[in-house]
């Protein structure tokens, strides 16, 4: 599916820009908006890097999805080489995160990365593929 048109934006623009939505990611937006004013709401190229660091202070469930869910509302919205340009970033980021945390199997020349990394990833290539 070719894509024209879209916005030049980056991320936490585009969601700041969100927060009067009445759903789930308004409130997200809302929440990152206030965070973003006390000065605290966490710089990071990346979503899987944002989402780290919010666990990192304890943040769980629900505010988590609905971030992951704004940042791919937002890939659907961004021109072309915006989104292939944070697409490839967070493919490269989930495959850091999930090699840091991966097994060796028997020999070493194989390694096992868990469930919800390689799901990430297929979602991220096959985005990849459509735009």
């Amino acid at each position: 599916m070719g894509r024209t048109g879209g916005r030049r934006v980056d991320f936490s623009i585009w969601l700041f820009e969100q927060r009067n939505r009445d759903d789930r990611i308004g409130r997200a937006a809302f929440d990152a908006f206030q965070e973003h004013q006390r000065r605290v709401w966490p710089e990071a190229r990346t979503l899987q890097d944002r989402l780290d660091l919010m666990r990192e202070r304890g943040v769980r469930g629900a505010p988590l999805r609905a971030l992951e869910e704004a940042w791919w509302e937002y890939i659907d919205v961004v021109t072309k080489d915006v989104a292939e340009h944070h697409l490839l970033l967070e493919a490269g980021a989930v495959m850091e995160r999930a090699l840091s945390k991966a097994e060796a199997v028997e020999d070493g020349d194989r390694y096992i990365i868990d469930g919800a990394s390689a799901q990430r990833l297929k979602r991220l290539l096959a985005k990849l593929k459509e735009i």
